[in-house]
């Protein structure tokens, strides 16, 4: 009579290891389902912007460590754009000239030419401090959805952030 009413019992719900292993499953599937929503630009878009924003520092870096003016400018605009760091004119040697492309399908684009002086302020072409804040967007278009993040070095600072 003991032994029945245990088979009972056990019948009767679902044991840890089960309800552990739909949970597992389920997370799985939703992982899965949530990676054909969205596209790999969207995923990278952020990525991409934090990588756009590092290539500007480090142009800050080498302005500063060489002592001379460097420029950061999309070399390529639109889709798969490249945002290129150059010596500024006339500062020669400049053999770490380097370049960002971004993929993806994601557009790059700008307003102008942001230099950088020897104490790594932002400057226009004539070395005269920035009336105002510089900024690179990049953005991604996905049907009637458009991802856009932006790049902006403050005027006076230099400071670098991304946002979306």
């Amino acid at each position: 009579m003991h032994t029945a009413s245990r088979t009972t019992r056990a019948g009767a719900g679902f044991t840890l290891l089960e309800m552990v292993f739909t949970v597992v499953v389920l997370a799985a599937l939703a992982k899965f389902a949530m990676m054909k929503l969205v596209t790999p630009a969207t995923m990278t878009l952020p990525t991409q912007a934090q990588s756009l924003a590092d290539l500007i520092r480090r142009a800050q870096s080498l302005a500063t460590v060489r002592g001379q003016r460097m420029s950061v400018s999309v070399a390529t605009s639109g889709a798969n754009g490249r945002v290129a760091i150059a010596c500024a004119s006339g500062t020669m040697p400049c053999d770490t000239d380097t370049s960002f492309t971004v993929g993806q399908g994601a557009v790059v684009g700008s307003a102008s030419t942001i230099y950088f002086n020897s104490l790594g302020q932002p400057v226009d072409s004539a070395s005269a401090a920035l009336a105002s804040d510089a900024s690179f967007t990049l953005s991604y278009q996905t049907g009637d959805n458009t991802a856009t993040y932006t790049v902006t070095v403050a005027a006076l600072t230099g400071r670098v952030s991304v946002s979306p």
